[in-house]
């Protein structure tokens, strides 16, 4: 007799739980931008594919934080 584990129904997609993730630390994000390696390693963890989360890290993510660590860089020599 083989037992069949019983899947109980997915509640949110990977689609829904991607667009939760964003809804939640993108805003944080604008004001603590290193939050953005957070929303990367937690998108990684869902999508179980490392390799393509990284290359979606670099090119969504990585832009935005190198961006604002540099203005706040020049931030720091003005004053």
């Amino acid at each position: 007799m083989v037992r069949r584990r019983s899947r109980l129904p997915r509640v949110y997609t990977e689609g829904e739980v991607n667009r939760l993730i964003d809804a939640f630390i993108h805003p944080l994000a604008k004001r603590y931008p290193e939050l953005l390696i957070l929303d990367g390693i937690i998108h990684g963890l869902v999508e179980k594919n490392s390799p393509e989360s990284t290359v979606k890290f670099i090119k969504y993510n990585l832009p935005e934080l190198l961006a604002e660590l540099l203005r706040r860089r020049r931030l720091l020599k003005v004053a």
